[in-house]
């Protein structure tokens, strides 16, 4: 490359091939006009109850043009300080720091009321001449995704200037009736895979069920929220030495409780099936090659990814923080109470915010267990048992009050059996979901560039 090609710029990101022709594409800021979002003033807080004013943030902008999450509300003199941000309908949204490039319309459907956009996004006024959702996509294929990626510069976190969206190029826009053609090919896809997601979410709740029938416990029906139902006596013998918030001794907890030991098994308290409990340890000192370092991030319901952790020095890891093949690793601090079976032959170590069990085999199948502290049973115990306003945790002690029923091993490992065979169909389902929905955005795309007939 010689030094009149480099426009400033030294990266080579920058100077990357992009695999597609730019020629004849035309620039965005043509058909839009670009301007960014504002952070909320100094000294100024997100409101703690609904006032119907609202703040979108990066987070708030899902995959494939989704909107996620609860946006967070405003006060009226905040709010005010920062109209001049504010969002409309059709305008399109892009997120220009941190993550770049998700984009979605701002529409009635997303609207809840006043809207102010962060200084992390971007809003995109059309001008004429192009439907907000076309747009949309334009932005999401993968020529504008490979141009963003060249464009961003990477600072403290990666940023993309007003200027360069407005420089991004884009394909010829056809006329009116195609673009809705393509738009509606986009949106049946999408609603197809949002069924077909739905319906894998489905299968993954009716195991929930499922435990109850088989273990014969009948949960009471929640009561209707009134004063007379949200009062409710403790004796102070239950309270000496112990909890005095009134939301442990709330009645539904009690209620579970009971429901739980009235079922066809007897319980135990959970701990009374581990041989061994250690936490994990506390190591910041990260390396490029080293052992796997698992924390509460790498630990989901049933799955561990310690090929995805960072790593620690083999010589920082005592005997007690390397996890072996069979073990139950739960969470206790931030996402508490998920649980997951080791199933790895190779060692990593975990976190101090991580239990390490070794279970009483003769007494429980892991699987059993391990279905049945991520269903909402035991969920619902360790939302009880959890210590912290800001970040809930779990200790060692609050594991001896969790109720688990324990039929004999056959029936738990059948039970466990046809959990797995659930988790396993809404797997594939969203696995066929994923594969149609790409195969989807390809044809999409290639409408977008001209290479299939509208």
């Amino acid at each position: 490359m010689s030094w009149g090609q480099t426009e400033s710029r030294y990266d080579p990101n920058y100077h990357r091939g992009l695999g597609y022709s730019l020629a004849g594409w035309s620039k965005v800021g043509r058909i839009a006009s670009v301007k960014g979002g504002k952070r909320i003033p100094l000294g100024d807080t997100y409101a703690m109850e609904e006032t119907g004013l609202y703040y979108l943030r990066v987070d708030n902008l899902g995959a494939n043009g989704s909107v996620v999450g609860e946006m967070k509300w405003l006060t009226q003199q905040t709010f005010d300080a920062l109209e001049r941000y504010r969002v409309f309908t059709d305008d399109v949204l892009i997120s220009i720091a941190g993550t770049i490039g998700r984009i979605t319309v701002f529409n009635e459907e997303i609207s809840q009321g006043p809207t102010i956009l962060t200084e992390n996004c971007a809003k995109l006024h059309i001008v004429d001449g192009i439907l907000p959702q076309y747009l949309m996509l334009l932005l999401l294929s993968r020529p504008l995704q490979k141009q963003m990626a060249r464009d961003y510069i990477q600072t403290t976190i990666p940023k993309l200037g007003l200027d360069r969206i407005r420089q991004l190029r884009m394909p010829p826009i056809p006329e009116i009736s195609r673009q809705e053609r393509v738009i509606s090919e986009w949106e049946a896809s999408l609603q197809k895979f949002n069924r077909t997601k739905e319906k894998a979410h489905d299968l993954l709740a009716s195991i929930d069920n499922y435990l109850l029938t088989e273990l014969g416990i009948t949960l009471p029906l929640e009561p209707e929220n009134t004063i007379a139902n949200r009062i409710f006596t403790v004796q102070r013998r239950e309270l000496a030495g112990w909890r005095f918030d009134p939301y442990y001794f709330n009645i539904q907890f009690h209620t579970l409780e009971q429901a739980v030991d009235a079922g066809s098994y007897s319980t135990v308290s959970l701990n009374r099936l581990f041989l061994s409990m250690n936490n994990g340890i506390d190591c910041r000192d990260f390396v490029e090659d080293g052992i796997p370092y698992v924390k509460v991030a790498d630990v989901r319901a049933f799955e561990i990814s310690p090929n995805k952790a960072q790593k620690v020095p083999v010589t920082a890891v005592p005997e007690r923080g390397i996890v072996r093949k069979g073990e139950l690793l739960l969470t206790r601090k931030g996402s508490f109470g998920i649980a997951a079976l080791v199933d790895h032959n190779d060692s990593f170590a975990i976190s101090s915010e991580v239990f390490r069990i070794e279970l009483d085999n003769s007494k429980v199948s892991g699987e059993y267990l391990v279905t049945l502290l991520n269903s909402q049973l035991c969920q619902s115990q360790f939302d009880r048992e959890k210590i912290g306003a800001i970040m809930g945790s779990l200790t060692q002690a609050a594991l001896s009050r969790i109720h688990i029923p324990l039929p004999p091993l056959a029936k738990q490992k059948s039970i466990a059996e046809f959990a797995n065979s659930i988790r396993l169909r809404s797997k594939q389902l969203i696995a066929e979901a994923e594969n149609e929905l790409e195969t989807a955005k390809r044809r999409i795309e290639a409408m977008l560039l001209g290479e299939v007939e509208v």
